[in-house]
């Protein structure tokens, strides 16, 4: 996976988060990757592409509408995740796996000058600050906590603004 280009959606309109938006070449296949698990999730990181579900086997199987997931680990084990949940970045940087940035990702460049049709994706920290850097304007990510759990999230940030 190589990083194109990017842009940030600011989403001033409602009151969420800013998005990093990021224009890739590929995205690995999921029989290429190789998950580790930790508690009940499992992350696979590959060239700074990260995959994760929320999983603990039997009786956790209504993500996804129950669809089932084949992967691989780390060891070479074949598993099945039957209705794992998608999880969220903060879950994942609590763990070891981190620190990881959802974004917005296509492949299609046409994707990114509209603005719309990305789909979910997950980038390390590092490659998200790649990405970042590509962005037509000046712009740093911000370390906040969330939730109860204290989870961290790296969020976009305009230099020229502040903390935003």
């Amino acid at each position: 996976m190589n990083i194109l280009d990017a842009q940030i959606d600011w989403r001033e309109d409602v009151g969420n988060d800013p998005r990093l938006e990021v224009l890739v070449d590929e995205t690995p296949e999921r029989s290429e990757l190789r998950f580790e698990h930790e508690d009940s999730l499992w992350t696979a990181i590959d060239n700074g592409y990260v995959e994760y579900f929320a999983w603990s086997g039997d009786g956790n199987d209504g993500g996804f509408s129950g669809r089932s997931f084949e992967i691989t680990t780390v060891d070479g084990e074949q598993v099945t995740l039957e209705g794992p949940w998608s999880s969220r970045a903060g879950c994942v940087n609590k763990r070891r796996f981190g620190p990881v940035v959802d974004v917005r990702m296509a492949t299609d460049p046409s994707v990114l000058e509209k603005g719309y049709t990305f789909r979910t994706g997950t980038l390390t920290l590092s490659a998200a600050k790649q990405a970042i850097d590509l962005a037509d304007e000046d712009v740093h990510f911000k370390r906040v906590e969330k939730f109860d759990s204290n989870e961290p999230y790296w969020v976009p940030v305009q230099d020229d603004r502040g903390d935003v």
